[in-house]
């Protein structure tokens, strides 16, 4: 039965970059599809410990949102979510997964490879583990002045932790290069290193500019 909650429509292009987003979609589709319903259910660690910082009032916005784990925590938090990703399974997983918690997120089936963000000022924006260096102009551009960063995602090193796993090094943060692409933030706290065979590197900072009351 099709969800009318959640919008399929925003896919419009060119045929052959349609078909080339339609196979990355359906591989997303199968992987939420066939994930096991007790797991990504808990919010990453990280933005658990940013939580006690961040505003319990306002919009944020979970970019590559997967099955909502971060969602439900922002929104559990009190924030209006828009969660955003480019898999309908994933975000029906992420809708379910609000109703067991008694909170409410917006989901937006997006390509973000698209460069594209939904037209809204947040005052939070998360982005973990998910990393297109293509959307970070975006990402500044929709937060508000004095708005909330939260970013995590795996780094180079990551390759020789787990080198059975096959890994394009483009979707990998370099030594440095979170801080550095953020620079022009007021980086409040940043963390890169290995820990429980995850080399990541992590980011809480705030986009400068007068903070609203």
């Amino acid at each position: 039965m099709h969800n009318s909650s959640v919008p399929t429509d925003l896919f419009r292009a060119q045929r052959s970059k349609g078909e080339e987003q339609l196979s990355d979609r359906q591989r997303w589709d199968h992987r939420y599809a066939t994930l096991k319903p007790n797991r990504r259910t808990e919010p990453v660690p990280f933005l658990v410990a940013c939580l006690p910082r961040l505003p319990t009032r306002g919009y944020a916005l979970d970019v590559a949102a997967g099955a909502g784990r971060n969602s439900v925590a922002l929104a559990a938090h009190g924030l209006t979510v828009d969660a955003v990703d480019v898999s309908w399974h994933g975000l029906r997983r992420a809708m379910a997964l609000a109703r067991r918690q008694g909170v409410r997120i917006n989901p937006i089936v997006l390509d973000l490879s698209r460069g594209w963000l939904p037209r809204r000022c947040y005052d939070v924006v998360v982005n973990t583990f998910f990393l297109l260096r293509d959307l970070i102009p975006s990402i500044k551009s929709v937060l508000k002045p004095g708005g909330w960063l939260v970013f995590e995602t795996l780094t180079i090193a990551q390759i020789e932790i787990t080198p059975h796993r096959a890994r394009d090094r483009n979707y990998l943060l370099k030594p440095g290069e979170l801080r550095q692409l953020f620079d022009d933030f007021l980086i409040l706290d940043y963390w890169e290193g290995v820990e429980e065979n995850r080399a990541t590197a992590r980011l809480l900072a705030r986009k400068p500019g007068q903070v609203a009351l």
